[in-house]
C-alpha cells in the first residue's frame, strides 16, 4: 500500500507540517493546490506590474524593516532550529524510502 502523499508546507510558527492530501502539483488546496498562477504574457505582465507598483509605494522598505526587526527579536535562532527540524525530516524520510 502507498502511502498517501501530503503537502509538506510548514508552519512558520511551529515548524510542522500540514499533513493535508497533496494535489498534483504537491500542494493542497489550502497552501496552492488550486492555484495555476498566470497563464498568458498578459496575466504575467498583469502580475509584474501589480508587484512593481506595491513596491514602489512603500511595501519593499516596510518589507525589509519588519525583516529586520524580526532578526533582530532572534529570528536567526529560529530559522536555525526549523534548518535542524528539516534536516532531521529529511534524514527521516531518505531512511524510510
Amino acid at each position: 500500500m502507498k502511502p498517501k502523499k501530503q503537502c509538506g508546507a510548514h508552519a512558520r510558527s511551529t515548524g510542522a507540517p500540514c499533513m493535508a492530501k497533496a494535489l498534483p502539483n504537491g500542494r493542497c488546496k489550502l497552501h496552492g493546490g488550486l492555484s495555476t498562477g498566470p497563464r498568458s504574457a498578459e496575466g504575467r505582465q498583469a502580475i509584474g506590474a501589480a508587484t512593481k507598483a506595491r513596491m514602489a509605494a512603500g511595501q519593499l522598505e516596510k518589507a525589509i524593516e519588519g525583516r529586520r526587526r524580526w532578526l533582530d527579536a532572534g529570528g536567526r535562532e529560529h530559522l536555525s532550529r526549523l534548518a535542524k527540524a528539516r534536516a532531521a525530516r529529511l534524514r527521516w524520510k531518505r531512511l524510510m524510502t
